[in-house]
């Protein structure tokens, strides 16, 4: 054998090949019989080969079958149970793989026995999470148990050595055994960079406290609606130097006085920011503290209706450098029994100076009044735009003051765009520009959903369509029955001209 192969480096990078040979899902390991053979060629690729085939799991299954057939079973539901805790003897073979398992992740496996939920009570009943897993760095909970009773087995996995976890708050569960793991997060989990908390809905809020200095190498954090975060432990996450995600719940009793005490460099590092507020005066105060030029997509949505000075006083704040906006008002039963506020293309205008952004949503904010003035003016901004999406209330209908004219502009002057979503009056069908065959913006553009945009005669606009946007793919209609049929008939129009020659164009 080649002496080179005596080196691990050399060996694992090969078997990296080996395992990676048909992988259709870069999430799991599928080629695991060959790495199986591999294991048992030799000594010197035992150890490489084993490493990778147990590195990453998705169930904990092929672990617990490690052990002593008298300790498990397998009962009709498919359901693997152990019978017995395993005696000081028994736990050779597991020890051997177990040590070598680095990760827990999802997707889970389907074509394995899962475990019933009373089988790990009996798995850690004498041996502590951490010590059967002593490389464990990465844990999604849920791969091992999303029921009630196992959630405090959570406590056992945290050490310095984990720096991923992710985990659901299941319902029924005691509030102070939950506390318990979110306080003991910045306690034990010291090296966490990536902590991810969904919930169950419904569920009890919960508040996550994270001290100063906590988590310092923090990089990202998402936590579920159920769980609120204070302003102070907010100023915390601000000061930390390697945040770059954050996908945080602000509730009605968040103080957003607190935030005038934060830091003059704040989060320095962030990428991305994604807020779910009582009011949107709450999101302002939080995005004009950061500091980080390298912010890429913003997405907030709010409960309270937002007026359009509160609006426009929000979007004054952003970072010219932003690539990603959503801007969404959560409907509420307030929203339906309010008259919705009307927003004027002057509301919006601090965006025309993002010049980089590639993705704008702005939906149910009340009733968008834009105009084609201000669509135009938007196009030449956003020259590298790829998606618009821009929505009114569904019951605030008004005939806009958009036309066919907007579609153009947008194809003309944003050559990556390939989703647009907004409603417009094609009742009035301009004359076709000059060069409408060469229209360079439009070759990618596929998806067009024109909600309940007013029409009368369907040929012209097809054919508009037709020469503006070439190679559309999708017409979506979100309008009563009459309405939409007309758009059919928009779109069958518009598909023989796909293949029919443009004549008298």
């Amino acid at each position: 054998m080649h002496q080179s192969l005596f080196i691990d480096e050399i060996l694992s990078h090969i078997i990296q090949f080996v395992a990676a040979d048909g992988q259709r899902d870069s999430r799991r390991l599928e080629n695991t019989s060959d790495l199986a053979r591999l294991a048992r060629t030799c000594r010197c690729f035992m150890g490489c080969a084993l490493d990778t085939l147990w590195r990453t799991q998705h169930s904990l299954s092929p672990l617990i079958m490690c052990l002593p057939i008298s300790t498990w079973e397998v009962r009709s539901s498919n359901k693997l149970y152990l019978t017995r805790p395993p005696t000081d003897s028994e736990w050779a073979r597991f020890d051997m793989y177990s040590h070598r398992v680095k990760s827990f992740s999802y997707p889970k496996q389907k074509n394995v026995i899962g475990v019933h939920e009373d089988a790990l009570p009996l798995l850690f009943a004498k041996r502590s999470p951490q010590s059967l897993f002593p490389s464990l760095s990465s844990l999604d909970f849920s791969i091992l148990s999303c029921g009630p009773s196992n959630f405090l087995l959570i406590r056992g996995f945290l050490s310095p050595k984990l720096t991923n976890l992710s985990f659901t708050l299941p319902q029924n569960t005691c509030p102070h055994g939950i506390r318990g793991v979110l306080e003991d997060l910045p306690r034990k989990g010291t090296h966490l960079e990536n902590v991810a908390i969904s919930s169950f809905i419904p569920a009890t809020p919960f508040e996550l406290k994270l001290p100063t200095h906590g988590l310092p190498h923090l990089r990202r954090l998402v936590i579920a609606k159920s769980i609120r975060i204070s302003a102070e432990s907010i100023l915390n996450v601000a000061s930390l130097r390697y945040v770059q995600k954050l996908d945080l719940n602000l509730g009605r009793d968040f103080d957003t006085e607190a935030l005038r005490d934060a830091p003059y460099n704040a989060f320095p590092a962030l990428q991305y920011l994604r807020l779910t507020a009582c009011n949107l005066p709450q999101c302002t105060s939080l995005v004009s503290l950061t500091s980080s030029s390298q912010l890429d997509e913003l997405s907030v949505s709010y409960d309270i209706q937002a007026t359009p000075s509160t609006v426009t006083s929000f979007l004054s704040v952003i970072d010219t450098s932003l690539r990603s906006l959503s801007v969404r008002h959560n409907i509420q039963d307030s929203t339906v029994s309010g008259a919705p506020f009307i927003f004027s293309p002057s509301t919006f205008a601090p965006l025309l100076a993002c010049r980089d952004l590639r993705s704008i949503t702005v939906s149910n904010l009340g009733r968008l009044n834009l105009d084609d003035e201000f669509i135009a003016s938007a196009a030449r901004a956003w020259t590298r735009l790829e998606e618009i999406k821009l929505c009114s209330l569904p019951w605030s209908y008004i005939i806009p003051n958009i036309g066919l004219n907007s579609l153009t502009a947008l194809t003309q002057h944003c050559p990556q765009l390939t989703h647009i979503h907004l409603a417009l009056d094609a009742r009035d069908v301009p004359g076709l520009p000059t060069d409408n065959l060469n229209v360079t913006g439009a070759q990618l553009l596929q998806v067009l959903n024109i909600r309940d945009s007013a029409v009368e005669h369907t040929e012209p606009v097809a054919q508009f369509l037709r020469a503006i946007i070439p190679n559309m793919k999708v017409l979506r209609v979100e309008a009563p029955s009459e309405l939409r049929n007309k758009w059919i008939e928009v779109k069958a129009y518009y598909d023989q001209l796909q293949v029919e020659p443009l004549l008298g164009l």
